[in-house]
């Protein structure tokens, strides 16, 4: 058992502890149910059907019904443990990132009457800018606790038609649930998310250290920056940030805001103004703003780069020189009214970037000449607040 432990984890790449379940196990403290039984509110219905998505529960148990269409998840996910148990088999109906589904060969056998349990670890697939592929999706599968697949990767896209070239789309994305051909019945379904880093621990900064314009690093007595609620609250009354004490390159930045009511002078009206600086290196010093790249987060303009202090990236989409810096604007406003949660994902790719709005990719770059560093949550004179700050190795 335990080789079979060290395979899962070297399929993934990942630290996280995977342990194969048994039927009927209470899913471990980190796991997401997404069906426990008695209700769907994990899912939603995926209109790609002749007819009304028809999977009904009794007794416990998840039923599909041929050609009734498809269920989503309502979270979206990339590196994760998938678990479930299955009574028929799984094979075209379960789908990582919407599209990649689990190899028949070897993995998955037609029963009539014996329920069989589904381990599987899925590494999600990799793209570069380009559209070209950087890593394939991968997946282990454990079937009643023996290994059956072991890091195959993955040709399928998207979901349900033959294709052997991948299509580029968004990192994380929906697990879905598609009506095979034949009957299926499942239970007891929860998901882990694997190598996700939470920069934002909900209850201090700790990891992160504060700079500010007229009061230098680590010293803050008015409290612009704290946590509140299990919030990051920066009030954004005077100029600075909010810095990682690590280094970061090539990965996948998720992050969750929404504008508060404050404002302050010089910019006590007009568009409420902040934004995510990444790629700091260590070396350069702190000031207002230090050497990096900006995903700009302000009213109306989420998403354009800015390219702070001599930092610079080449991109397709419209640009200007503005306040001495190059601005790449971003293609669309895909932006929340303000009060409502926004999320910004950001992809640092070696020398790439792409910037993504609400799921829609609005700014991307290449031949970046910073490509690590540190990650800055700006203070400049608007109130906002921070949900999660998520990072996962790309």
């Amino acid at each position: 058992m335990k080789n079979i432990l060290l395979l899962l984890l070297t399929a993934v790449n990942l630290s996280a502890t995977i342990e194969p379940a048994t039927p009927n196990q209470i899913p471990p403290p980190d796991a997401l149910v997404l069906f426990d039984g008695t209700k769907l509110d994990a899912w939603i219905n995926l209109p790609d059907g002749p007819t009304p998505t028809q999977w009904t529960i009794e007794h416990g148990t998840l039923t599909s019904h041929p050609g009734g269409g498809s269920l989503a998840t309502r979270q979206a996910f990339a590196d994760c443990q998938l678990h479930f148990e299955s009574l028929g088999s799984p094979a075209s109906a379960v789908f990582f990132q919407g599209r990649y589904s689990l190899p028949s060969a070897n993995t998955t056998i037609p029963s009539a009457s014996d329920w069989q349990s589904y381990d599987i670890t899925y590494r999600a697939a990799r793209f570069n800018n380009d559209g070209s592929v950087k890593s394939p999706a991968v997946i282990t599968v454990l079937r009643d606790g023996v290994l059956r697949c072991d890091r195959v990767a993955l040709t399928v896209s998207p979901a349900g038609q033959d294709n052997p070239h991948y299509e580029k789309h968004a990192f994380k994305q929906p697990l879905v649930l598609q009506a095979p051909a034949h009957p299926l019945c499942l239970r007891n379904i929860w998901i882990r998310e694997l190598g996700v880093q939470h920069l934002l621990n909900r209850k201090d900064t700790t990891g992160w250290y504060s700079y500010l314009e007229k009061l230098g690093k680590n010293n803050d007595p008015e409290g612009n920056f704290k946590v509140t609620d299990g919030l990051l609250h920066i009030e954004g009354k005077n100029f600075g940030y909010l810095a990682t004490e690590q280094s970061f390159a090539n990965y996948y930045l998720k992050v969750v805001f929404k504008w508060g009511q404050h404002q302050y002078a010089p910019r006590a009206t007009g568009k409420r103004d902040s934004g995510i600086l990444y790629h700091f290196a260590s070396t350069e010093p702190d000031k207002v703003w230090p050497r990096s790249l900006e995903c700009q987060v302000q009213e109306g303009d989420c998403g354009d780069t800015w390219c702070v202090d001599g930092a610079s990236v080449e991109s397709p989409n419209r640009s200007a020189i503005e306040w001495n810096m190059k601005r790449i604007y971003r293609s669309a406003d895909f932006e929340n009214p303000a009060g409502e949660w926004n999320t910004i994902e950001i992809i640092c790719n070696g020398d790439q970037t792409e910037h993504y709005v609400n799921g829609h990719l609005v700014n991307s770059g290449t031949k970046a000449n910073v490509t690590s560093g540190k990650i800055l949550l700006q203070s400049e004179g608007a109130e906002i607040y921070y949900r999660s700050v998520e990072l996962i190795s790309y």
